[in-house]
Formats: structure tokens, C-alpha cells, sequence
């Protein structure tokens, strides 16, 4: 293999909508720099592996499922979810090291995430107990900008004054969990002039906290206790320049018992486009934007400051440390009912 190994922090990362890819499926995505194969078995099980055969580096994209197994293109080797060769046609032996470079899988909320670094040290980041279980739809953006750049936004507390016109009251307070989490809260006056503003000014909301959980570096929850809704940011590294980013929202229980459950899918897309109109703003700067440190002003890019140093706190892995234990189950994820 001649993959560039670049090197992330150990961490769940969103690679593709469950919708993508249907039982007998093949879906071919660049993830930490390396093109990667995923595949949906016959019973609905997912794996994830280097699209490169180990044999004599066919693409693994090209060829087809075989029950549960995905069959390389060239010479017929199959291959489990979790990356083991089960079969070679003109072989009467498997040699051990016949193994891909696999990712751990789990799907939640609609979207396929595999875990880089081997074993995963870590639970799968969701949205708090106190959510409701119906989600919204997921939206994908695409930017030619380093996928830090994107988490490390909500931390920024300059821009939510500049960007967002909306300047905070008080000072941020900052919150650690565990060693792959950081957390902020903070206060901001609603004194913007776009939509979302002026609805919150009109129902009498003049004053937001915001709550953000950052896991693993790549995924953030963010939490709105005064609208009573989450929104969760999963950042997918497609280079060490180029990311993706998958955007959904929902609802705290109790809110959505108060609302009938017929124009409950309605509510949940308004809460999306809203959430989507503020991103806007956000979108327009951070495109093509490769960070380039000059002056820091620790009184008011701490906040920043902080997340970056977590950030580089973060114990690092290369997709070529991610093969699975042969023994281990097939993955992390159940039987999904894609057709």
C-alpha cells in the first residue's frame, strides 16, 4: 500500500448515511486520506475496510457481496465485515495475515460511524438521555477546510459576536468529563438581525445558553436548554485538508410530548432550517479556510486556545493501526433493516 499515513485522534467518526448503502451494497469513500470500502451484508451487517486488497491491491469498490462476505474483483477473495478472508477459491489454506484494514462499526441517528485506533476506548457520542428519539433529517456538507477548523468552532467565542451578532454575557465556563471530552457553556444576547433572531425575539427570547460537549475531537452535542433542542455536528477528516460534516437535530422529551405526534416530523424539520439558517453564517467563513496562527489574545481566544490544547491532547492513530481482532464479533452495530 502507498497511502499517505496520516495520522487523527482515536475517535468515532461519521463516514456515510445508513440510507447509502442497502443490503448487498458497496459504497467507495476517501476517509483520513485513504479510500475505504464499505459494504452492507445480505442479513444488514456493515463493514469497513481498506478498499485496497491486500492480494494484489485491487479496488475492493469494484467488486460484489457474496452473502455475507465482500468478494474482491480480481481473483474472487472474500472478506467478513471485519476485514478477515474467509475464502480464496484456488486455495486449500487462508493464511493469517490475510486480513484488511478494518474499522470498527456502529450505525445511530441514521449515519454509519467507524471507530479509528483498533479497539474502541470509548462509547459511540449520542445525544443526552433526556432527548427524544426521533430525530431530524441529516444534511452533509462538504469544505476543502480542515475538519478542526469546523469542531473547533463553538469554541470560538469571538465569532458568535462578530459572525452571529450575538456578543456574550458573562464568561464562557469550561467543563472535562473524560480525557476525549471538553465542554463549554456559555450565555449570548439574541441581537442579530436574521430570521432565527428576530422568531426568538418574538417569542420573547432574548437571551440564549448553549451548552457544547466535544468528543473525541470530532463530535459535538450542543445543547439550547431555553428552546429545549440539540443539535450534533459529526466532523469526518476526508484529508488533512478537505472535510465533511453531518448536521441533525432533536428535541427534549418533554417537549415533544406537548406536541402532537402527527405534526411532530414538521417540527423537527422547522428546528433543522433554523438550525441550518445559522450555520450560514458560519459556512460563509470557514470555507477554504486552512488555520494560520498569528496573534492570540489569551482574553478572549482562551476559550479557543483551550480546545486546541485538547485537541493536541488527544492520542492519535493511522488507519493502518485499525485492523480487528480476528476473534472480535463482526461489529459493533446490529442487524440494520436497509432494503
Amino acid at each position: 500500500m502507498n497511502e499517505k499515513k496520516s495520522s487523527f485522534p482515536k475517535a468515532w467518526y461519521p463516514l456515510a448515511l445508513s440510507t447509502s448503502l442497502n443490503r448487498g451494497g458497496i459504497l467507495r469513500q476517501t476517509a483520513f486520506g485513504v479510500p475505504l470500502v464499505l459494504y452492507r451484508s445480505k442479513r444488514g451487517r456493515v463493514g469497513v475496510m481498506s478498499s485496497t486488497c491486500i492480494h494484489m491491491g485491487a479496488d475492493l469498490s469494484r467488486g460484489k457481496v457474496s452473502g455475507e462476505r465482500l468478494q474482491c474483483p480480481m481473483h474472487g477473495w472474500e472478506f467478513n465485515t471485519n476485514g478477515k478472508c474467509e475464502h480464496i477459491p484456488s486455495a486449500s489454506e487462508i493464511p493469517d495475515r490475510a486480513q484488511q484494514i478494518a474499522l470498527y462499526v456502529e450505525e445511530k441517528n441514521g449515519i454509519i460511524f467507524g471507530y479509528l485506533g483498533g479497539q474502541p476506548n470509548a462509547s459511540l457520542p449520542d445525544f443526552p438521555a433526556e432527548a427524544y428519539s426521533q430525530t431530524s433529517r441529516i444534511t452533509v456538507m462538504d469544505f476543502d477546510t480542515p475538519y478542526q477548523v469546523l469542531a473547533s468552532n463553538s469554541y470560538d467565542a469571538q465569532h458568535f459576536s462578530t459572525v452571529h451578532h450575538r456578543p456574550l454575557v458573562g464568561t464562557p465556563k469550561v467543563f472535562v468529563n473524560s480525557p476525549n471530552h471538553y465542554g463549554v457553556s456559555f450565555r449570548a444576547s439574541v441581537g442579530g438581525d436574521g430570521y432565527n433572531d428576530r422568531l426568538l425575539r418574538a417569542i420573547g427570547v432574548h437571551e440564549v445558553e448553549l451548552l457544547a460537549d466535544c468528543y473525541g475531537g470530532n463530535i459535538i452535542v450542543a445543547t439550547s436548554d431555553r428552546t429545549s433542542t440539540y443539535i450534533m455536528f459529526a466532523t469526518l477528516p476526508v484529508t488533512e485538508t478537505s472535510s465533511r460534516i453531518f448536521v441533525l437535530n432533536a428535541i427534549t422529551k418533554k417537549r415533544a410530548e406537548k406536541i402532537p405526534t402527527i405534526i411532530r416530523p414538521l417540527i423537527m424539520e422547522i428546528t433543522h432550517r433554523l438550525t441550518l439558517a445559522f450555520l450560514h453564517h458560519d459556512i460563509k467563513v470557514v470555507s477554504d479556510l486552512q488555520f494560520k496562527f498569528g496573534i492570540l489574545l489569551p482574553e478572549v481566544d482562551e476559550g479557543f486556545m483551550g480546545w486546541m490544547r485538547y485537541w493536541n491532547s488527544l492520542p492519535t492513530a493511522t488507519l493502518f493501526d485499525s485492523t480487528l481482532q480476528v476473534d472480535s464479533p463482526p461489529n459493533m452495530a446490529g442487524v440494520h433493516a436497509a432494503d
